[in-house]
C-alpha cells in the first residue's frame, strides 16, 4: 500500500460550466462553492465539437481520438462492412487504472465508455450502474454487482425514449435522476468507507441524461405555462441533487485528500442537425450515385413499433446486436458512394472506399478527393429557408483530423459537418443552388427528441494540500486530468500519455 494522500475524483458527466458558474453564483451549489473557494477552479479543452463521444476515453487514456479510437457507442467496423457496438477486442486501448502498477489500490464507479473490466484488478469497478453512456455493464469482482444490488437495489437510472413525453413522465425521470444519484452515492460511500484508497473515481451521469432532455422544453408534448412552472427548473434541480451528492461524499475525507471534481464536456442546446443529416446526405448525392433504401423493413428492428418496454426487457448486448443489425441492412453497397455513420453532435459521413471497406466502390486517389470535395461543397452551401443563413460551420476531412500514423486513423469518418448556430428544430426546410430545397414537415421536434446536445467545454475544481485557494487555471486540456492525477500519487507517468500534468495542481 503506498504511503501518498489518496485521490477522490468526482465526474458530473456533460455538467455544463456556465450552469455551474450561473448557479454556484447564486448560492444554491454549496458543495461545490466551498471547493472552488478553497481549491483551484479552471475550465478544460475537449474534441465535444468534433467527437463528443470520444471525450471520456480520451480522458481514461489520456489519448485523443486518433490514438484510442472511441467516438461512439457504435462505431463502423470496417473489415466487417458493418456497424458495432464498441469492444476492447478491436479497441485495445486500456485506461488508466488498469496500468497503474499493482502496488496503488483503485476503486472506480460508473465512467462512461468503458469497454469492459479486466480480469484483474487490484480494487473494485463498476461499470454501467447509472451511466449515460452504457456499453457495457458488470463488476470486479464479478460478485461485486449482486451484493451492491442487494444492498441497494436495481439500479434506478430512467431509460430513453422514442416519443414525446408528456409532463407527468418528464417529472417522474426528473425523480428518477434524482434517485439514480441518491443511489450511486449511498453505493459510493459504501465502498470509499472500506479502505483507503489511493485513487477513488466515480462519475455522477444525471447531468448528462438531464441535459439531454430538460434544457429547455421544446421536444416535450405540451408546452404551456403549466408545463414551464412545474418544469421548468427541472434541470437545476438534478444539479443541485449532484452537488449534493459531491457534499457527502468529500464530507468525511482526510484533510490529506486531494480532491478533484470535473467534467470533460458541457451541454447547450441542441442545434439539431445531426437529427437531419442522413436526409440531407440522401437528397444532395447524385441520383445515379444515391444510397437505395432496402426492401427488407420487416426485419428492420428496433423501431418505433417495438413496444419500448419490451424493448427495455431485452439484454443490452441483444439490443445493440439488432440495432447494428438494422443500420446497415439500410444501404445498397454496390450503388452506396457516402453514407452517414451513427452521429452525436457533429455529422459523421464515411466513403465507401475501395479497396479499405470489402465492399467499396470509390477508387483511393482522385476519384475519393473529388468526392469529398463534392460533398463538402455541397453541405457548405446550404442555408436554412427562412434565415438565408448557413447551417454549416465548417466540414473536416480525415486529413485535418488525424495524422497518416495514428492507429485509430481508419476507424475515423472521412467527413466531419460541424453545424452553425441555426436551429433545425425550429427550420422548415433548407435550399442550395446546387440542390435545391429541402423542406421536412415540423411540429418543432426532431427525432432524437433532445432539447440539449454536447458542448466543447469542460471544468474542473480541485482542493487539497499544495493547491494554492481561490485560485484559477483555463486553457488546459481534458487529456491533462490523469497525468496528474499519476503526479498526486507518484506514480511514473506513461511514455505514451499525450497530456502532462495540471502545473497549477501540481
Amino acid at each position: 500500500m503506498t504511503t501518498t494522500p489518496s485521490v477522490v475524483m468526482i465526474g458530473l458527466d456533460a455538467a455544463e460550466v456556465t450552469v455551474i458558474e450561473e448557479l454556484c453564483a447564486a448560492g444554491k451549489l454549496p458543495a461545490l462553492s466551498s471547493l472552488i473557494e478553497r481549491g483551484c477552479f479552471g475550465r478544460l479543452e475537449s474534441e465535444a465539437p468534433i467527437f463528443s463521444g470520444g471525450v471520456w476515453p480520451t480522458f481514461y487514456t489520456s489519448k485523443r481520438v486518433p490514438w484510442h479510437g472511441i467516438y461512439h457507442d457504435r462505431l463502423w467496423h470496417y473489415d466487417k462492412m458493418r456497424f458495432e457496438t464498441v469492444g476492447h477486442q478491436w479497441l485495445p486501448e486500456k485506461p488508466f487504472w488498469e496500468r497503474l502498477d499493482e502496488k496503488y489500490r483503485i476503486a472506480v464507479i460508473d465512467v462512461p465508455m468503458v469497454l469492459g473490466i479486466p480480469k484483474s484488478m487490484n480494487g473494485v469497478i463498476v461499470v454501467g450502474w447509472g451511466t449515460h453512456d452504457r456499453v457495457f455493464t458488470g463488476s470486479w469482482p464479478p460478485r461485486l454487482w449482486g451484493e451492491l444490488r442487494r444492498q441497494f437495489g436495481a439500479p434506478t437510472l430512467a431509460g430513453h425514449t422514442v416519443r414525446p413525453r408528456t409532463v407527468p413522465e418528464l417529472l417522474q425521470f426528473k425523480k428518477s435522476l434524482q434517485s439514480t444519484t441518491e443511489q450511486v452515492v449511498r453505493l459510493s460511500q459504501s465502498l470509499l468507507g472500506r479502505e483507503p484508497w489511493d485513487v477513488f473515481l466515480v462519475v455522477l451521469g444525471a447531468t448528462h441524461r438531464g441535459g439531454h432532455h430538460l434544457w429547455d422544453l421544446s421536444q416535450i408534448e405540451h408546452n404551456s405555462f403549466a408545463t414551464e412552472t412545474t418544469l421548468g427548473r427541472g434541470l437545476e434541480e438534478v444539479y443541485v441533487a449532484c452537488d449534493r451528492a459531491v457534499g457527502r461524499i468529500v464530507a468525511n475525507l482526510s484533510e490529506g485528500t486531494k480532491i478533484m471534481v470535473f467534467a470533460v464536456h458541457g451541454m447547450g442546446a441542441n442545434p439539431g442537425w445531426n437529427d437531419r443529416c442522413a436526409e440531407i446526405l440522401r437528397r444532395i448525392q447524385q441520383a445515379d450515385a444515391e444510397p437505395r433504401r432496402s426492401r427488407d423493413r420487416k426485419r428492420s428492428v428496433p423501431s418505433r413499433a417495438i413496444d419500448f418496454v419490451v424493448w427495455r426487457l431485452l439484454p443490452l448486448k441483444v439490443r445493440n446486436q439488432l440495432r447494428n443489425r438494422h443500420y446497415t441492412r439500410e444501404f445498397d453497397w454496390s450503388r452506396t458512394r457516402c453514407f452517414p455513420l451513427k452521429m452525436d453532435h457533429a455529422g459523421y459521413l464515411r466513403i465507401n472506399v475501395k479497396g479499405r471497406e470489402p465492399r467499396g466502390i470509390v477508387k483511393p486517389g482522385q476519384e475519393y478527393t473529388d468526392l469529398c470535395n463534392e460533398i463538402r461543397e455541397a453541405f457548405l452551401g446550404l442555408r436554412d429557408l427562412d434565415t438565408n443563413e448557413p447551417i454549416v460551420n465548417e466540414i473536416y476531412q480525415v486529413d485535418d483530423l488525424a495524422p497518416p500514423g495514428a492507429p485509430y486513423r481508419d476507424l475515423l469518418p472521412d467527413l466531419v459537418v460541424v453545424w452553425s448556430g441555426v436551429s433545425a428544430i425550429r427550420s422548415k426546410g433548407i435550399y442550395s443552388k446546387r440542390s435545391g430545397e429541402i423542406r421536412w414537415n415540423t411540429d418543432g421536434r426532431i427525432p432524437s427528441l433532445r432539447s440539449g446536445n454536447h458542448r466543447s467545454s469542460g471544468w474542473f475544481v480541485a482542493a487539497g494540500d499544495g493547491i494554492e485557494p481561490g485560485t484559477r487555471a483555463d486553457g488546459y486540456h481534458i487529456i491533462d486530468l490523469v497525468p496528474t492525477v499519476y503526479q498526486w500519487i507518484g506514480a511514473e507517468q506513461a511514455h505514451d500519455f499525450q497530456g502532462n500534468p495540471i502545473s497549477a495542481l501540481v
